[in-house]
């Protein structure tokens, strides 16, 4: 579930600003309920977005959060609850751990791709994101670790491979005072825009290679046909 529409849903309970956290009521020791500054607005709301997830939510964990809010229809409650389930369930931390993994070990020379150099770096640029979605703000990647994991996959590729020192060495020369400071997306970038020259480069020598190759067919065509010839001007 995106994490963008978990802040867009406000939660059911109250929030300290400063520390941002649930309220506790100190005498009951529970926590205290939202209250809504429109009250009859917020339940036209709830009542029409209940209806939502009901339609939506398949799993049996996710209906049985549905049944048991069904009299309140506390939409607010209803959505605080499948987030906190999906983002401390397995069925959640196995793909990102999973895509994680992929991260830390995979590299383009040992990978066997075939294509284009800017698709992989895509397709992983694209791992990375999926990881992202799939942690809370707190546990994400930072952008210097994903430079980091994204500049190991690069090692043993020699025309991209220091692209990332490259960059260091410009900044520093040119007296910038942090020159380490570098965005994953501005690292993505730089990598496509340096494996382009090469992979134009791949292209061109295919183009001569079949070049050559043809005109080595007309050439052997030619001379088949000369042989040709001079063995019926032989024959008598």
């Amino acid at each position: 579930m995106s994490h963008n529409l978990v802040a867009m849903i406000l939660p059911p309970y109250e929030i300290d600003p400063n520390m941002g956290e649930f309220v506790t009521d100190p005498i009951t020791d529970k926590l205290i309920p939202y209250e809504p500054d429109d009250p009859r607005l917020d339940e036209i709301q709830r009542t029409w977005f209940f209806k939502v997830p009901v339609d939506v939510c398949q799993t049996l964990v996710a209906k049985k959060i549905m049944n048991q809010n069904r009299d309140t229809m506390d939409t607010r409650k209803v959505w605080y609850e499948l987030c906190t389930h999906c983002q401390n369930s397995m069925s959640s931390k196995m793909p990102s751990q999973e895509l994680l993994r992929y991260a830390h070990t995979a590299q383009l020379v040992n990978s066997g791709h075939r294509g284009k150099n800017q698709s992989w770096i895509t397709n992983f640029a694209e791992t990375i994101r999926q990881h992202q979605a799939l942690q809370t703000d707190e546990n994400k990647l930072s952008d210097q670790m994903c430079v980091d994991v994204l500049n190991n996959s690069m090692r043993g590729t020699t025309h991209i491979k220091g692209v990332l020192d490259t960059y260091y060495t410009a900044r520093k020369a040119a007296g910038i005072p942090d020159p380490f400071n570098i965005t994953f997306e501005e690292y993505v970038e730089r990598l496509i825009q340096a494996a382009q020259p090469h992979h134009s480069t791949l292209g061109q020598s295919r183009n001569r290679s079949g070049q050559s190759a043809n005109f080595h067919s007309i050439l052997g065509g030619e001379s088949d046909e000369e042989e040709d010839d001079s063995d019926e001007e032989e024959d008598p």
